[in-house]
């Protein structure tokens, strides 16, 4: 059965119809969450979020071929807005002889940590051309941006690694 005859199913109130549209694509979502968030946890809370936010949408959805582009839009969604929480506990404080000092990380030793310290909109077309073998044009679609600002964001975030990972050797 195909992805838009689950939605039409789903859209009837088919719950098991749902959970096979949602099977395939889980890991993908959670990949997804956690190329912007960082963390296991909050990358499960949001893919959990976002399954519930589509469960209880999908009568909206109007073209039902795209689906898995709808949900992964809701995910992404979802976790700029923890991002955007999360980003201001950036810098944590300590206590050390009743002074406090900011500590910052700056141990970027291999790419996975060079990756990571990457502005998330750059991170997740990493993840989806690389990790997930998606195309220039799909990641366009699904983050719904135009081709030539992917292609452009790309060159950009691997010269950034390309630059941190040579720091890092010198180093």
């Amino acid at each position: 059965m195909d992805t838009s005859q689950l939605v039409r199913k789903a859209k009837g109130g088919d719950d098991k119809a749902f959970s096979k549209l949602i099977e395939p694509i889980q890991e993908k979502l959670y990949v997804t969450a956690y190329s912007y968030v960082g963390n296991r946890e909050d990358a499960l809370d949001i893919v959990s979020e976002g399954v519930c936010r589509a469960y209880t949408s999908i009568k909206k959805l109007k073209n039902e071929a795209l689906f898995n582009t709808w949900i992964t839009r809701i995910v992404i969604n979802l976790s700029i807005d923890v991002y955007n929480k999360n980003k201001k506990k950036v810098q944590i404080v300590y206590e050390d002889n009743d002074q406090g000092y900011i500590e910052e990380h700056d141990e970027r030793i291999d790419l996975n940590k060079a990756i990571e310290a990457l502005d998330p909109k750059y991170k997740v077309i990493l993840q989806m051309k690389y990790y997930e073998g998606l195309t220039l044009a799909e990641i366009a679609k699904i983050l719904e941006i135009p081709l030539g600002t992917i292609k452009s964001s790309l060159n950009k975030a691997l010269n950034i690694l390309r630059l941190e990972l040579k720091e890092e050797v010198l180093e």
